[in-house]
């Protein structure tokens, strides 16, 4: 398991590299999301698929609830933190399959605001549909605010299981 020093590392990391890639995502992606583009860019391909998909910027998940970022625990506080949570299941369902989905890397491509999967590894296509699955639900889900820095200790310690 990843200590949450390195997920906090990977956090900065991904924020760093997302705004860096601001113009380039805006540029492949137009305001409406209708150009099509190959993406294979390793860890940061969620937050390709989140930006093709609802327009906002993955940055904008990093923090917010009790599952969206890093680790979780407890009881999602809305929508998006649910989409959150479904997400980190189906990592973890990747990782039992023997794949890894916080660095593998798969192509995708971008079309009319939607994630399209283009792999044709077992494991890349998995990660690809997790990412893919909790982008349409970000897009789906109302954004609120007051859930952006959300604090650990509001989270509580009942949480839901995945589903198989």
């Amino acid at each position: 398991m990843v200590q949450p020093s390195s997920w906090r590392q990977l956090a900065l990391a991904t924020a760093a590299r997302a705004r860096a890639g601001t113009e380039c995502l805006n540029t492949a992606y137009g305001s409406l999301g209708k150009i099509q583009s190959r993406n294979r860019r390793g860890i940061f391909e969620l937050a390709g698929v989140v930006k093709c998909s609802t327009g906002r910027s993955a940055i904008s998940y990093i923090r917010y609830g009790c599952y969206c970022g890093l680790g979780g625990r407890g009881w999602p506080r809305d929508a998006v933190d649910w989409c959150c949570f479904k997400h980190d299941c189906c990592y973890s369902k990747a990782e039992q399959a023997g794949c890894q989905p916080k660095t593998g890397r798969y192509d995708w491509e971008c079309n009319d605001k939607s994630a399209v999967c283009d792999s044709e590894d077992e494991c890349q296509e998995m990660i690809c549909e997790c990412d893919s699955e909790a982008a349409k639900c970000f897009a789906k889900a109302p954004y609120n605010s007051k859930y952006i820095f959300w604090p650990d200790f509001k989270c509580g310690e009942r949480q839901p299981k995945c589903k198989d």
